[in-house]
């Protein structure tokens, strides 16, 4: 009874999330989400739940949460993407403040560097409607890694305050034994008072901070070559 009554409040409690917040991963699952099909918690875990997963983790002036918000998930099975593989991601949207720039990238070493594998600038999530699932084709680069990672939406919005999302999913890759992967670091704008600002789209001109993503850094991660194990149920 005990868990069946758990199951039902996170299932509610999901619900309920949806006329509160904004955007976040809904496939694959963010860390500790209260979505019904993402990992659940253990029965002493249930104060975990991070209930406020859609909402910004900062503003131009202020930060809330760090970037993945929580250093770890729930127990589960983690999704696996093969390298090359498009994912369709899912994003459920509260509110789509008119789009934004979006950039996905990847970390092999739980969210110390990253490497972006795919943008989209100035209308990111636009024709997202309101209180909706909504898919992202999401490609996994050929040259990805084998190895546990997390994905990463970041998103600066076009109207409203002047707020960074980030989104953070365990996943596994399943590529090439070792290897690199190459690309730009991602911007963290509107995210504290040393991040760059991006006005509001509509009141600046059209101005989207193109400057900021012209000039993102190179960067290439290392993944080493592990021995190569059986695993059926890849776990968080």
């Amino acid at each position: 009874m005990k868990s069946f009554i758990s199951v039902a409040v996170f299932a509610l409690s999901s619900l309920a999330l949806l006329s509160e917040a904004h955007i976040s991963f809904r496939y694959p699952c963010p860390r500790r989400a209260p979505y019904s099909e993402c990992p659940q918690p253990k029965d002493n875990e249930w104060n975990l739940v991070d209930y406020d997963v859609q909402s910004p983790l900062g503003t131009y002036n202020s930060i809330s949460d760090p970037i993945c918000k929580h250093s770890s998930s729930f127990a589960g099975i983690r999704p696996t993407f093969q390298a090359g593989q498009t994912v369709a991601t899912k994003m459920d949207v509260d509110v789509n403040h008119r789009g934004g720039t979006c950039q996905w990238a990847l970390s092999y070493d739980n969210g110390k560097t990253w490497v972006v594998i795919q943008d989209q600038f100035r209308d990111c999530l636009a024709q997202a409607p309101a209180g909706s699932t909504y898919t992202v084709n999401v490609k996994i680069p050929a040259s990805a890694p084998s190895g546990a990672a997390i994905l990463n939406w970041i998103w600066n919005n076009n109207e409203g305050n002047r707020e960074l999302y980030s989104s953070c999913a365990d996943v596994v890759i399943q590529g090439s034994n070792g290897g690199s992967l190459s690309g730009v670091a991602p911007v963290f704008a509107n995210y504290g008072p040393g991040s760059p600002f991006i006005p509001e789209a509509a009141v600046s001109g059209g101005d989207w901070g193109k400057q900021y993503f012209d000039a993102r850094q190179p960067i290439t991660v290392t993944v080493p070559a592990q021995k190569i194990k059986r695993q059926t149920a890849p776990i968080y």
